[in-house]
């Protein structure tokens, strides 16, 4: 009787925990986002006179550095076996979404004010595409929600 409860415990520590995961991962996206809207916005020279690249710059810096320990973080998880082939396709995708952010971040010519726009757009859809490819990863498994 008591193996059958802990997989189940597990499996339940594991939803919660990955809720939270789930979470932190929107707020990071959500940061991302509005680097990019500011990045499009200095520019195209529609910005206050205070926004610049180059300030913008370390807060991108101190995010990446964030995101790379909440990765490590995911990695370190101990995950039930009938969670693995979520959890592979999470991390995989998570990795994949943080080499967007880094391409996106080449785009930008922070010293200079400048910004590739087609790299840091094609960045920012492959970014989309790691985040549906979660979702869709998500509708196989109950009790999370993104």
């Amino acid at each position: 009787m008591r193996q059958t409860t802990a997989p189940q415990e597990h499996e339940k520590e594991y939803t919660m925990l990955l809720n939270r995961i789930l979470a932190r991962f929107t707020m990071f996206d959500d940061v991302f986002s509005e680097y990019r809207r500011t990045v499009s916005k200095v520019s195209r020279g529609r910005c206050l006179a205070s926004e610049n690249l180059e300030s913008l710059s370390g807060y991108w810096q101190r995010n990446c550095l964030q995101y790379t320990r909440f990765l490590d973080c995911v990695n370190a998880v101990p995950v039930p076996a009938s969670f693995q082939q979520f959890h592979q396709i999470l991390t995989a995708e998570l990795r994949q979404y943080a080499k967007q952010v880094t391409r996106a971040q080449q785009a930008i010519n922070w010293a200079q004010n400048s910004c590739c726009l087609a790299t840091l757009q094609d960045a920012f859809t492959e970014m989309k595409h790691s985040k549906q490819r979660i979702d869709h990863a998500l509708e196989n498994v109950s009790g999370v929600a993104m």
